[in-house]
């Protein structure tokens, strides 16, 4: 990894209270039932499963700092913030032809649940998804 800043992109640069500030990497966490225009998780079961259902969006670290172990730090820490927020299951959508992303959620402990239809991807005019999911219920605290 550069320890110089100046090899980032500018977009990843702001200022913040007069403080350079780099965004290396992101997520979105989301604690809902479903996401829409997705494949539903099916996990947990019964009254209430949408307290314990979130997904994970919109993954990114920044182009010169790919395969570094920033994802994998990402979703760990994903992983633990679900955790406290009461999320048992954690799920996660893939472009079936995101091959860099589904090992990222594969060697983070994710595995397959479903996928989406074709007519669905083709409707939607996008690549066909899969559906990864992780139990985050052991996951030990920070």
């Amino acid at each position: 990894m550069s320890n110089s800043s100046d090899e980032l992109c500018s977009v990843c640069k702001y200022s913040d209270n007069g403080e350079d500030r780099i965004v290396i990497g992101s997520l979105d966490l989301n604690q809902c039932l479903r996401l829409p225009d997705e494949i539903t998780g099916k996990r947990p079961e019964g009254l209430g499963s949408d307290i314990g259902r979130a997904y994970l969006s919109n993954v990114c670290v920044a182009k010169e700092l790919q395969n570094n172990g920033v994802g994998s730090k990402l979703v760990a820490k994903s992983k633990k913030v679900a955790q406290e927020w009461g999320i048992t299951d954690l799920y996660v959508h893939v472009a079936v032809d995101n091959e860099p992303a589904r090992k990222l959620y594969l060697r983070s402990g994710f595995t397959y649940e479903d996928d989406e239809p074709a007519w669905q991807a083709r409707f939607l005019d996008r690549p066909r998804r899969i559906l990864l999911w992780t139990d985050v219920s052991g996951i030990s605290s920070l």
